[in-house]
């Protein structure tokens, strides 16, 4: 009789478990599944994610028919598909900091050889300019960059000769400029003499100084054809 009564008390228990809802499965599930959507899931583990959540509703939908025996087959499901999504998403979440980590690396090195290379330019602009300085300040060259503004007459010289110096104007028909600068000190432009005094024009327009050509070619003071024979 005690053996009936206790078989009897043991079924009753089995049915009253099935019979209550699975509360601590469904705790379990939808805790998993909030701590993958914390890490991301939704974006980082979609498919894994996505399956977690539908096996959630599916319990919860067996639970509110009260198919409760079904419930506690899926969301153990449920719970399964969270853990696998939160593993992804938190490798999903290592290699995007890896990726992020490599392209500040690769920023970095950019800029520093960026960097690298406008200081080569800047050393080098400066070597050229000290160069060139170094070069124009030396007397000789200063002497070759002088350009007089007056020019003493030598022994046998002619306006078309002194016209022609590379330091005067470096073009023997541009002496009609000398000329014009000089009307009070010369009256023949063939006729200058030593020791002589000449203003040089320096602000010469393009337009006087084909003017001056023009003239040297019509003159006849230095015939052009003859002094170039």
């Amino acid at each position: 009789m005690a053996r009936v009564f206790c078989t009897i008390l043991l079924l009753t228990g089995l049915l009253w478990g099935c019979a209550s809802p699975p509360r601590q499965e469904l705790l379990t599930a939808r805790t998993a599944l909030a701590r993958a959507a914390a890490a991301e899931a939704r974006i980082l583990a979609s498919a894994e994610y996505q399956s977690a959540s539908n096996a959630l509703q599916d319990g919860e939908a067996a639970i509110r028919r009260k198919k409760y025996k079904l419930a506690r087959q899926i969301l153990p499901l449920a719970e399964s598909h969270a853990h696998k999504a939160l593993i992804k998403a938190r490798q999903e979440q290592v290699k995007r900091e890896q990726r992020k980590a490599q392209e500040r690396e690769a920023q970095s090195q950019r800029q520093a050889e960026e960097a690298a290379k406008q200081t080569a330019a800047q050393q080098s602009a400066t070597s050229a300019q000290k160069r060139i300085t170094k070069t124009t300040s030396s007397p000789i060259i200063k002497r070759a960059l002088v350009r007089p503004k007056t020019y003493r007459v030598l022994g046998g010289e002619t306006l078309w000769t002194i016209a022609a110096r590379s330091d005067i104007y470096a073009d023997a028909l541009l002496w009609p400029l000398i000329y014009q600068a000089n009307r009070d000190q010369i009256k023949d432009p063939r006729q200058i003499y030593p020791k002589q005094t000449l203003a040089i024009p320096r602000q010469v327009s393009d337009q006087d100084r084909q003017a001056a050509r023009q003239k040297a070619r019509e003159s006849k003071i230095f015939p052009v054809g003859e002094l170039l024979r």
